[in-house]
């Protein structure tokens, strides 16, 4: 018997037939399960007994899921865990992603966005757990490098794209916020027969940080995969800024700073999961990617940034083709 089927027997899930469900980019894997009697629960794998990176995700995840659900916030909750063995068996919060209800173009998508602003919200103004990581500034520019290491002909363009990020950053008053870091349509699964904050479950949040105020839902309504939109992104900017008591033109501003600083990161992460780690669909967002780009850096108020990214983009053009 293997330390899985051991683990699904002693949690009463024997015999369960497991459906595998799309990996992320991560190396954890996911079954759903189901038994005879129509039950359904989520085993989760990570190989923590050969990466250390894997064991901090899978007791972060543990951590800050606990944290969640006491804010009265829609974790998935733990049946079973074998923490040695990397396995866990978790709530199934469904099926129904918002990123699949944008797909489908269904009617409920704008109030589940809403929803999601909400829960936001509700994490933003509780007192984070103790422990998390605090970027600065200058933190955050770095988590852009990967980016530019990737860049070829361009290596005058990182510092000075840096320096100008840094103190862009620098800028944004207020105190720092739980970040989940990853939040975007397919890890947000909507929940309609739940009531207020439940109706949204969270998924994929072992990555959380301390950042600034905002940068989940630039995370969330500028994430490449989906496109949310405009309208909605205008209403649900101004929807968080009301929750929060910030202006609102304020709040805009954050998001499109904050938005610039993760889609930066996030441009070189799809170029290595394309070309250098065998995942070629993820070529797929660098366009998006790059439009969003060019967006944020038009806000008024970084116009130092402006003519910086917009020659990253020049810089970049080919990695749709290079991926491919």
């Amino acid at each position: 018997m293997t330390a899985r089927d051991a683990f699904l027997a002693a949690a009463g899930w024997s015999g369960a037939e497991g459906l595998p469900i799309d990996a992320d980019a991560s190396d954890r894997s996911y079954l759903r399960l189901r038994r005879g009697d129509g039950a359904t629960a989520i085993l989760m794998a990570a190989p923590v007994a050969t990466s250390d990176v894997a064991r901090r995700q899978f007791d972060a995840f543990r951590d800050i899921g606990a944290w969640l659900r006491a804010q009265g916030l829609a974790a998935p909750a733990e049946m079973a865990v074998d923490p040695e063995a990397g396995l866990m068996l978790l709530q199934d919060l469904g099926q129904l992603p918002l990123s699949r209800l944008l797909d489908i173009a269904d009617p409920a998508a704008r109030d589940a966005y809403g929803a999601a602003v909400g829960v936001l919200a509700h994490v933003a103004q509780a007192t984070p757990p103790e422990g998390l990581e605090r970027p600065d500034p200058v933190g955050m520019a770095e988590m852009t490098r990967l980016t530019f290491e990737a860049l070829r002909g361009a290596d005058t363009l990182w510092p000075e794209l840096r320096a100008a990020l840094i103190a862009q950053l620098s800028a944004i008053s207020g105190t720092s916020v739980l970040s989940l870091r990853d939040v975007h349509g397919d890890n947000l699964m909507w929940r309609p027969g739940e009531a207020g904050l439940a109706r949204i479950g969270l998924l994929d949040f072992q990555d959380a940080l301390l950042l600034p105020d905002g940068y989940d839902l630039a995370s969330l309504l500028d994430d490449p995969r989906r496109e949310v939109p405009e309208t909605w992104r205008r209403d649900l900017v101004a929807a968080y800024a009301a929750a929060r008591g910030v202006n609102v033109e304020e709040m805009a501003f954050r998001t499109d700073l904050l938005s610039l600083q993760r889609n930066l990161r996030v441009l070189g992460i799809f170029r290595r999961l394309a070309v250098e780690r065998g995942r070629p669909s993820y070529a797929r967002f660098i366009p998006r990617t790059r439009t969003l780009l060019a967006r944020a850096a038009g806000h008024p108020r970084l116009a130092a940034l402006g003519p910086l990214v917009l020659d990253l983009l020049a810089h970049t053009a080919q990695w749709p083709e290079a991926a491919a």
